[in-house]
C-alpha cells in the first residue's frame, strides 16, 4: 500500500516521534497542531487511518503504523496496547498473558487478559482479530505487580509477579487455560517460587478456594510439601466443596481432604508436565 503523507500530517508524525508517542490520544494531537480545531483534527487523523499511517484501538486512541509495515497486517506489541488501552486505570497483565511473560507456557496466548483496579467497559473488546480481556478485581485481590521490559526493553509493563499469577490463576482457573495450565507453571516454577511471599500473598488475598487448589496441586504434583503441609494448616473448617477446575463441568470426586470437588484426575494433572 502507497502512503502518502500531506504537510499536517508528516507535522504531527514528526511532533509524536520527537515526543516518542507511538501511542497517542486525540488531545495529543489537538496540542501539536494547535492551529486546527478539535474537528478539523479529528478529520485530520480519520483519514491518517485511511491512508494506512494509523491505528484507531478506541475511540481517541491512535497507534502510529511504522512506514514499512503493511496496514492490513500491522499490530503493535499486545502489552504495549493493553498498557494504553487501560488508560488511567490502575492496571497488570495477569492469567494467562502473565504465565507466557514468566515463560511458564508452552503455548501461545490466543487473548490479552488485563487484570484492572475498577470495571472497563467494555470487558471484552475485539481489535483487528485480537481480543483484550478486562477482568476486576477488588481492593483485596489487586496487589501483587513487578515491571517487565517488552519490545527489546524499550518499554516497560505492569505484570503480576510470579507468586501472585499463580494465587490468580488458582482464584479464577478458567482464565488461566485449567488447572492443567496452572499445574504446568506450578511444577515449571516449583524451584523459583518466593514460599515466604507466597504464603504472605495467600494470608491477603483470603480465599479459601486458592488455599484449597493450590494445596491440593502441590500434593498431587509432589512438589513443595512444606508448602502444601503450611496451606493444609491454614484451611478453614468448611463443609462447602470448592470446584478444582472452573473451565470442566462441576462433578467428580468429593475429595474431604481439601475440600474439592476433584473433577479432574491426578494423572491428567501430573501428564501437562510432560507436554
Amino acid at each position: 500500500m502507497l502512503k502518502t503523507i500531506g504537510k499536517t500530517q508528516a507535522q504531527l508524525l514528526q511532533a509524536l516521534y520527537r515526543d516518542g508517542q507511538e501511542f497517542f490520544q486525540i488531545s495529543d494531537a489537538i496540542r501539536i497542531l494547535d492551529n486546527q480545531n478539535e474537528a478539523s483534527v479529528r478529520r485530520i487523523l480519520s483519514d491518517m487511518v485511511h491512508r494506512g499511517l494509523l491505528l484507531r484501538l478506541r475511540e481517541g486512541l491512535y497507534n502510529i503504523i511504522p512506514y514499512d509495515r503493511e496496514p492490513d497486517t500491522y499490530f503493535p506489541d499486545w502489552h504495549a496496547a493493553a498498557h494504553h488501552l487501560a488508560g488511567d486505570t490502575p492496571y497488570y497483565i495477569g492469567f494467562y498473558s502473565a504465565l507466557v511473560l514468566h515463560d511458564l507456557t508452552v503455548q501461545p496466548s490466543l487473548i490479552e487478559q488485563i487484570v484492572v483496579a475498577k470495571p472497563i467497559r467494555p470487558v471484552s473488546q475485539m481489535i483487528k482479530g485480537i481480543p483484550f480481556q478486562f477482568i476486576a478485581f477488588n481492593d483485596t485481590h489487586f496487589f501483587g505487580e513487578t515491571k517487565k521490559w517488552i519490545q527489546q526493553g524499550t518499554f516497560r509493563i505492569r505484570c503480576s509477579d510470579l507468586e501472585k499469577t499463580l494465587i490468580d490463576c488458582a482464584f479464577k482457573p478458567q482464565y488461566a487455560g485449567g488447572i492443567s495450565e496452572l499445574s504446568r507453571a506450578l511444577f515449571k516454577s516449583r524451584h523459583i517460587i518466593n514460599q515466604s511471599k507466597l504464603i504472605d500473598y495467600i494470608v491477603r488475598f483470603n480465599s479459601d478456594a486458592v488455599i484449597r487448589r493450590l494445596g491440593f496441586l502441590f500434593e498431587a504434583l509432589d512438589i513443595l510439601p512444606e508448602l502444601s503441609s503450611e496451606l493444609k494448616s491454614r484451611l478453614s473448617p468448611s463443609s462447602t466443596y470448592v470446584t478444582l477446575d472452573t473451565a470442566l463441568p462441576k462433578s467428580g470426586r468429593m475429595l474431604s481432604r481439601w475440600g474439592i470437588i476433584q473433577n479432574l484426575d491426578v494423572e491428567t494433572i501430573q501428564s501437562a508436565n510432560f507436554t
